[in-house]
């Protein structure tokens, strides 16, 4: 049952009898829905909420134990956010905030407040949505009780927490019988992508049915424990190098066994930091930061393998931070040191030239040019690439908005990250772009690298959609290199398939490439789509090529990526003829 509200509330008291009334007739009314979710979610405060009104019922005694101005509020966040913990603030306004604009159905957290004497207390609190008929947020369901002390289980997967973890690693420093002491800190690879593409509640989903597997393919003597966001840190007492990497192995040899979600197949893979010292050389702080950079440089040359502290993982993480210095510093500085190449694509048959390729170059002030293999996962990981992808964007069309006149047929590809497209703002700024630049939209070619794309089949087919919709090409680029390539082109209509240059390197000597290539052709001749090839360099690699019926070319026989001057002086007169 809903209290009725205290006959003493002195604030807006017409308003909030008037709101109360209308909270306990929309319960009321709505009974057989709300019980369930109260029996489910049983605890000692139960917080209903009105989400189009933003009117939240409290029970007595919640108002008077932190100070709420009463039982019925009109937008609660207002208050809760003057009596959260600072350090709190973040995690509990993106769990409320989020149930509201109805991004996720269910939210389990804890966090600190003060209460009216100014102490600290932790609650824990629960809440689930019901949605009206449109799927829209409606009522808020909420748990809220009070824990005596932070609790050191981790909801989602049961394992011990960080806290935990550091405590019990300093223990084993303190113990004089123990001689070297390791950490490993595993990883999921692509999790923030899991997120992204699937949901938060399915990537905590992953997680847990990650955390038990690890925990059964460990020894009994060890634990794992639960760290901050994917990763899971176990303890090593007197191990070496060898034994690290056989548990690691032995853990993934079982991940391989088993389908972590029966209902989508999903393909997860761990990386793996370890670093291991004389006990009575390192401290907790010092050995976690070299095994995070041992995890971080694992995730970064390549993934699914464990690496192990050394000098070369040092380096590298120095480099990676000046690095990021440095591409703030040309960001900040109009894109000082970014520059934009392009290299012609040419018809397979006439070898006429067809259309250009913009390539993204930065050059440091340190280090001179840096691989875009290097430089473009930093922007992707920071989220610089959004802004970095308009400029490319923008630069590009400027660039080659007087060549249409010319040559009205020419295309331009430019490469989107799958992090910018992920962005709701990404699809609508490229219109902006295009428009105000008066840009002919059939010119434009987008390449998707399907290699650092596709967790979510469903994701791309939409956000391709929306981007077709608009008049504009897309490209699949690196076909061939994925796991999921074929898969793709079932689902997803795209309008070019490039397929990777790896194909055409053995081309001459290695039979496989040339019917794969043939095979590719013959499907895509089928669902009217062009197939341009890659990284074509010699004259006897063209002559096969021509024979197997591709529609472009694009390689260094043809042209190497060349800046806006060269690729001006080289091929400007030629098309003004």
């Amino acid at each position: 049952m809903i209290e009725k509200a205290n006959s003493n509330i002195k604030v807006n008291d017409s308003l909030v009898l008037k709101k109360r009334d209308e909270i306990m007739e929309l319960a009321g009314k709505n009974f057989e829905k709300i019980y369930p979710i109260l029996e489910k979610i049983n605890e000692d405060f139960i917080v209903i909420g009105d989400i189009k009104t933003m009117t939240f019922k409290f029970p007595k005694i919640l108002p008077k134990k932190i100070g709420l101005p009463s039982e019925i509020v009109e937008n609660p966040y207002t208050y809760w956010k003057k009596i959260v913990h600072e350090k709190d603030l973040s995690k509990f306004k993106e769990a409320t905030l989020g149930l509201i604009k109805g991004e996720y159905d269910y939210n389990d957290i804890e966090y600190r407040v003060k209460d009216i004497r100014g102490k600290n207390i932790w609650l824990k609190h629960k809440g689930s949505i019901i949605r009206d008929e449109n799927g829209d947020p409606w009522l808020l369901i909420s748990a809220i009780s009070i824990l005596g002390k932070q609790t050191n289980i981790d909801n989602i997967t049961k394992l011990m927490k960080f806290t935990e973890f550091f405590q019990h690693f300093c223990e084993k420093l303190k113990n004089t019988r123990i001689n070297n002491l390791g950490m490993m800190i595993i990883g999921v690879d692509n999790f923030k992508e899991i997120n992204q593409l699937h949901s938060r509640q399915y990537g905590d989903r992953v997680l847990k049915m990650l955390a038990n597997i690890i925990q059964y393919s460990l020894p009994e003597d060890i634990c794992l424990y639960r760290l901050d966001g994917d990763n899971f840190g176990i303890i090593l007492e007197d191990s070496s190098k060898e034994r690290a990497e056989e548990i690691y192995l032995n853990i993934k040899s079982e991940l391989k066994k088993v389908q972590i979600l029966k209902d989508e197949k999903i393909n997860v893979t761990i990386s793996a930091g370890c670093a291991i010292f004389s006990r009575d050389k390192i401290t907790y702080q010092e050995i976690y930061k070299f095994t995070i950079y041992s995890l971080m440089y694992s995730k970064k040359t390549g993934k699914n393998k464990i690496v192990f502290f050394s000098n070369e993982v040092m380096e590298n993480k120095i480099r990676h931070f000046e690095i990021l210095y440095y591409l703030k510093q040309s960001i900040e500085n109009n894109f000082k040191d970014f520059e934009i190449y392009y290299q012609p694509q040419v018809s397979a048959q006439t070898e006429e030239l067809i259309g250009f390729e913009a390539l993204l170059r930065w050059r440091c002030e340190k280090f001179g040019s840096v691989s875009p293999n290097e430089f473009i996962p930093f922007l992707e990981e920071t989220g610089m690439i959004n802004i970095v992808g308009k400029w490319v964007l923008e630069e590009t069309i400027k660039f080659f908005k007087d060549w249409l006149k010319i040559y009205p047929k020419l295309k331009i590809s430019i490469n989107v990250s799958c992090i910018q497209l992920m962005n709701k703002k990404c699809i609508p700024e490229f219109k902006k772009i295009i428009e105000e630049n008066s840009f002919p939209v059939k010119n434009l070619i987008l390449e998707i690298t399907e290699s650092s794309t596709i967790k979510n089949v469903k994701t791309l087919k939409e956000i391709c959609k929306k981007i077709q919709d608009l008049g504009i090409d897309i490209a699949l680029d690196d076909f061939g290199m994925g796991y999921s390539s074929f898969g793709i082109l079932k689902e997803v209509h795209v309008d070019m398939i490039k397929i990777d240059r790896s194909f055409v390197k053995d081309l001459l000597e290695n039979p496989f490439d040339v019917t794969f290539i043939k095979f590719i052709v013959e499907i895509s001749k089928q669902y009217n789509i062009k197939v341009c090839l890659e990284g074509v360099e010699r004259k006897e690699e063209l002559e096969v090529v021509k024979s197997l019926d591709v529609d472009y070319i694009q390689g260094y026989y043809f042209g190497k990526p060349e800046s806006k001057d060269e690729t001006i002086r080289k091929h400007y007169k030629n098309l003004a003829k």
